[in-house]
């Protein structure tokens, strides 16, 4: 999260920044509270990173336990969705340091290159099976053919194999020019030659945009809009409470990561065409960290839109607790909670058939 660091993207306005504007534009003076602005992130970082672990901790164990229940379907998009969420908030606790600390680098060259392949393979792979969960539950709603109803497990494994390993190579070309600087206060950011520097600038930031964005919104928009449609024509209460679910997704997804990709793009360009006015590149500069890091909320609100308001996460989650309670106490005509569906929107066939 450093200020020079591109793929932390961020020409946030620290105090080298500062002197940087006073140099160039000297006749351009905005007062901007950088303290506040460091508080406030440090704050949002911490209830990101408290709740998004506790949550996406709960939805695997929960999932975990209920695979081999004979009568719930292990659903792996979710389960991977988790995963990658979990991860990419491990890194939360490194970026608030750097912060604190001026982005002063303190845990050496290879956590600098760590840190971004883990965080960035991450949020590729969260985005990627958010993707693949909106298609494959419009197909187990609607789909007829044959090899869909035959291969369904096995095209899910694939699938999840398959953005696993386009995640991981999605970041290498930028981990590549990711060093540590050599000086008294070292910092971590993203350093390609010179000569061709504005170049990898905008490869980077375009490969961020194309498969963070530009590729898999569309799907899901398509996708999410077909399943509502279908869900529409039920006319029930609750296919129109699963409709609006289903818009809440679409909501969540472009609140989280359009706002990045929007000024990510705009300081792009500018850094090589120059496009923005003084004012407005002090404003884009000193928001980037915060809308940054409000890009990291998908990793809060995931479990819960994607979990906790399915009715068979719930009962899923009750039959992992009822497991753990001492024999003694659990009723003998309790019976294992459990549930009929894959995925967190209850699609229930009467109303998509």
């Amino acid at each position: 999260m450093d200020s020079l660091d591109h793929h932390n993207h961020s020409l946030s306005l620290n105090e080298s920044d500062a002197d940087y504007f006073e140099f160039f534009h000297p006749n351009c003076q905005v007062t901007l509270n950088h303290n506040s602005k460091k508080i406030a992130l440090f704050v949002l970082f911490l209830v990101m990173f408290v709740a998004g672990l506790l949550q996406n901790l709960l939805v695997i164990w929960v999932n975990w336990h209920s695979r081999r229940a004979k009568d719930s379907s292990f659903n792996l998009y979710i389960f991977n969705l988790a995963l990658a969420d979990l991860c990419v908030v491990l890194v939360i606790p490194f970026w608030q340091v750097d912060i604190l600390l001026e982005y002063t680098w303190l845990w050496g060259v290879f956590f600098c290159k760590f840190t971004h392949f883990f965080y960035y393979a991450n949020m590729y792979a969260s985005i990627f099976f958010l993707t693949a969960l909106t298609v494959d539950r419009y197909l187990s709603a609607t789909s007829k053919w044959p090899f869909w109803q035959r291969r369904q497990e096995i095209i899910r494994r694939v699938v999840c194999g398959s953005i696993w390993a386009l995640a991981l190579v999605l970041p290498i070309a930028e981990i590549v020019h990711v060093k540590l600087t050599d000086s008294n206060e070292p910092m971590c950011m993203f350093l390609a030659p010179w000569e061709s520097f504005e170049a990898w600038y905008l490869a980077m930031t375009l490969l961020n945009f194309i498969f963070g964005f530009l590729i898999p919104f569309p799907i899901m928009l398509v996708f999410n809009l077909l399943t509502s449609r279908k869900l529409r024509s039920a006319g029930t209460a609750e296919s129109r409470r699963h409709c609006l679910l289903i818009y809440t997704y679409i909501l969540v997804f472009v609140l989280s990561w359009l706002p990045f990709h929007f000024v990510l793009l705009l300081l792009t360009l500018h850094s090589t065409h120059s496009l923005l006015d003084c004012y407005s590149l002090h404003m884009l500069s000193f928001f980037y960290e915060v809308v940054e890091c409000l890009s990291m909320l998908h990793c809060v609100l995931n479990p819960i839109l994607y979990n906790f308001l399915s009715k068979s996460f719930r009962n899923r989650f009750f039959s992992a607790v009822v497991h753990y309670l001492p024999k003694n106490r659990i009723g003998t005509n309790n019976h294992e909670l459990s549930s009929s569906t894959q995925h967190s929107v209850v699609i229930e066939n009467k109303e998509v058939q």
